[in-house]
């Protein structure tokens, strides 16, 4: 097994450039810094020292070029500037079955719960003769998903013969408890109007060492594709492997492929203009249940398959919580009942992760409460809340020094196991403030549901908490070249130590996860002094994290929910659009960890857990966002969006105000946008505000809701008060 975080074991790509001359540019774009002044037109990099240079800058320079542009980034103008993923993995299976088969970069099938040990066994085509490895370089083999489900088709071309290789997992039922297997099809066409012969081969075993199990002669008639049919068990799958006809495969395939539909096209509904983005939602959701393995009734959501087999806490809550905005409540409530069977007798819930674990199911656990209003349910596991909160109380009294003592900057902070890839007790501000606001939340809920007097209890502990820790906060503060610095963990300063000052490799994840527990608002001069640290000394690469001369795009989510709340909406574009270029592969949406973003160089973890839920949960945020008591509609819907006539349309998106649906349908033509609104009706916003971000920068200059003329907009932006029926919206621009 892996360590936790590929991290710690990473081997940096590239070292320190020093000596390289950086090319210095002031911010461009809607930035809103204070320091962001006109500058000349920046320009992509032409060399590989300017190449190096963009790499190692204190600013975002590629994130500045694009937010310079008078258009909002879209993903081909975001994808222009590097390569893509090099080595793009998916995984193919059942539904939460504890198995999952993976499908390496050249298409080989990795059959084994670790596909990082060499003897495990794997299955893949030789084809041609002489026999070549399928999906071999220089060439390689381009892959696709079928239907927008995890059934990954791949194309290979070698000598005037196209090969198509498309695997699916089955089992009985389909059921997560019936034993796993591959279907696997390959197809062979040939390019030319001449007869041909073919050999094909198929290998199963211990990686490189697999032995050849099969040997087809294939003729090929022009315009008749010859194909074999494979089924190759997760158990035993060198003894197990049989041969089936063209109708079995074709049989299951299609079971597989409505099943998929099915449960793809439960919860809220999205149809945007963009197929890439409906797709990769699909992809998302699909792959994040892949890496949810069902044991002994229990669902255990892991960050990989294949990898990272365990269940990372911090990341797992996360993921119920991106289940919970995307209309899926009855897994959400499944993976959250199931993550408290984890919870220790003293109350910690710590799962290979550390101090944020407790803290973020706290978050979790509300956020469905809010999101569904399911009392019964909260009620039932309120005692697990409360003893999760009395850990926390407990915790924090252990660095509580006497009242006469001096008081130092860790003085109610909770020093434990900071995170997964660093387990050396230590207080950190990555941990208390989740935890400071899982209490926060926690007092509100009991509280929703009658259970006053624990309520109060709590409601008091969490105040006295933030108040310690914004107190650290400040004595822990520092100014250096002209930024307010804010270390992570104040006792130590070790992370800042380790990036030597900057804001790259770990200080830009920690510092953004922090961010992301919104324990500071947005507008708070702290998470500003750690917004423009990020900004400007290195924490950013085409607005997501960097990491170790890369990317580690997913835990961006933290800055990018700020640059929401602060209306700084084209960062959020960015880094959406940065993320479906660099962050996953580019055509089946498989999420990974690390990319060496530079060289399109990645790590072998993906699809990754992490990844899906952060980019649902953006991607919600984006078009349906509470703030308050009031509900954001389209806040950062891309404006290319509205530039046909084509619809924006989401269904039963849950919020905090109950169910909320909407269409917007542009007419760029005729200066107008339709939109009809199904507001929420289980309690009354105080306005939804509906951003409708016309490419073209015009203004609304009319609106009539059900054909009367209302005059509550301004910019882009109308407010509707308080609405509580259907509404039919007419716009104009000018």
């Amino acid at each position: 097994m892996r360590q936790p975080l590929v991290h710690r074991a990473l081997p940096l790509a590239f070292g320190c450039l020093a000596g390289l001359a950086v090319v210095s540019f002031t911010a461009c774009g809607d930035r809103g810094r204070q320091d962001a002044k006109p500058s000349e037109s920046p320009k992509a990099p032409e060399s590989a020292a300017q190449l190096a240079a963009f790499q190692y800058a204190d600013h975002d320079l590629l994130g500045e070029l694009e937010l310079g542009q008078t258009a909002d980034p879209t993903f081909e103008s975001v994808a222009s500037y590097l390569p893509g993923l090099k080595k793009p993995r998916e995984a193919v299976g059942v539904k939460h079955h504890p198995n999952e088969i993976g499908v390496a970069p050249d298409a080989a099938l990795e059959i084994s719960e670790d596909a990082s040990v060499p003897e495990n066994p794997q299955a893949y085509f030789e084809v041609g003769e002489p026999a070549v490895r399928y999906g071999a370089a220089p060439s390689g083999c381009r892959k696709s998903l079928v239907e927008a489900a995890p059934v990954v088709a791949s194309v290979f071309e070698l000598g005037g013969v196209l090969y198509r290789q498309t695997v699916f997992g089955y089992s009985a039922g389909l059921s997560p408890d019936a034993p796993l297997v591959a279907f696997v099809e390959l197809r062979a066409e040939s390019r030319s109007a001449d007869v041909r012969q073919t050999k094909v081969r198929l290998h199963i075993g211990p990686g490189n060492a697999a032995t050849i199990v099969r040997t087809w002669d294939l003729t090929l008639s022009p315009g008749v594709a010859a194909a074999v049919h494979v089924r190759i068990p997760f158990d035993g799958p060198d003894r197990g492997w049989t041969e089936i006809d063209a109708s079995a495969f074709e049989k299951s395939k299609r079971e597989v492929l409505d099943s998929w539909k099915k449960d793809l096209g439960s919860g809220t509904a999205l149809r945007t203009p963009e197929e890439r983005v409906n797709e990769a939602r699909r992809a998302w959701l699909a792959f994040a249940s892949l890496d949810v393995d069902k044991r002994g009734g229990i669902l255990e959501p892991h960050d990989g398959a294949g990898f990272y087999e365990q269940v990372y806490g911090y990341s797992a809550a996360l993921y119920a919580h991106a289940l919970d905005l995307w209309g899926r409540p009855e897994e959400a409530r499944e993976i959250l009942d199931s993550l408290l069977t984890f919870q220790a007798p003293d109350g910690v819930f710590a799962s290979h992760f550390g101090t944020p674990d407790t803290g973020a199911l706290l978050f979790a656990m509300c956020e469905h409460f809010t999101l569904t209003a399911d009392t019964a349910w909260l009620k039932r596991v309120a005692p697990n809340m409360m003893r999760m909160a009395a850990w926390i109380t407990g915790k924090r009294r252990e660095s509580m020094t006497p009242a006469d003592a001096p008081r130092t900057s860790t003085y109610g902070l909770i020093k434990f196991r900071p995170y997964c890839d660093s387990m050396e007790p230590a207080y950190d501000y990555f941990g208390d403030t989740y935890c400071a606001t899982g209490l926060e939340k926690t007092a509100r809920a009991l509280a929703a549901v009658g259970l006053a007097e624990d309520a109060a209890r709590i409601a008091l502990e969490a105040k006295a908490y933030r108040r310690d820790i914004l107190v650290s906060m400040d004595m822990a503060a520092f100014e250096s070249g002209g930024l307010n610095v804010l270390p992570l963990e104040p006792e130590t300063h070790r992370i800042l130590k380790d990036s030597k000052g900057r804001a790259s490799d770990y200080y830009s994840l920690i510092a953004s996860c922090m961010l992301e527990s919104e324990f500071l608002p947005a507008a708070d001069e702290r998470a500003g002094w750690v917004m423009r640290f990020l900004e400007e000394k290195g924490g950013l690469r085409l607005g997501m994290c960097e990491f170790g001369g890369g990317i580690d795009h997913a835990y961006t989510y933290g800055y990018w929910l700020d640059c929401l709340k602060l209306d700084r909406v084209k960062e959020a574009i960015l880094g959406f659009y940065g993320s479906l270029a660099y962050g996953m592969s580019r055509e089946t949406y498989s999420g990974v960890e690390v990319t060496r973003l530079f060289t399109g160089d990645n790590e072998p973890t993906l699809p990754h857990l992490y990844s899906c839920t952060q980019q649902l949960r953006l991607l919600r945020m984006m078009l349906v966002q509470e703030d308050g008591d009031r509900l954001w509609l389209g806040r950062a819907l891309p404006s290319h969006w509205l530039a046909g006539e084509a619809v924006t349309e989401i269904r039963n998106a849950p919020t905090a105000f109950g169910p909320v649906s909407f269409v917007i349908h542009p007419h760029p033509g005729q200066s107008r946008t339709e939109v009809e609104l199904w507001p929420p009706a289980r309690r009354a916003t105080q306005a939804i505000l509906l951003r409708l971000r016309d490419p073209g920068r015009r203004m609304i200059v009319d609106v009539k809701v059900n054909g009367e003329a209302i005059r509550t907009f301004t910019g882009d932006t109308i407010e509707l008060r308080s609405p509580t029926e259907h509404l039919d919206i007419a716009v104009t621009y000018r």
